[in-house]
């Protein structure tokens, strides 16, 4: 069986969506909902979605690392 999920990414926040086996390992890549979009998943039998919105110190922290990574790459 097969479960449609749509993510809406509302008030401005991004959505982590990463699926999970019902054992807990990943089975998948994540992938971001962008803020203000929405975005459909399908959920496989034996498949758990592990959905978590993104705080802004989580994209603040995000950036700094990317930033580091820039600087250390130069």
């Amino acid at each position: 069986m097969t479960t449609r999920v749509l993510v809406q990414a509302n008030h401005g926040w991004p959505v982590d969506v990463t699926p999970i086996s019902v054992g807990g390992a990943y089975v998948g890549p994540k992938q971001r909902v962008a803020p203000d979009t929405q975005k459909e998943f399908c959920v496989h039998s034996g498949q758990n979605l592990l959905i978590h919105e993104v705080q802004p110190a989580e994209l603040a922290a995000e950036m700094d690392a990317a930033s580091d990574l820039q600087a250390q790459e130069a």
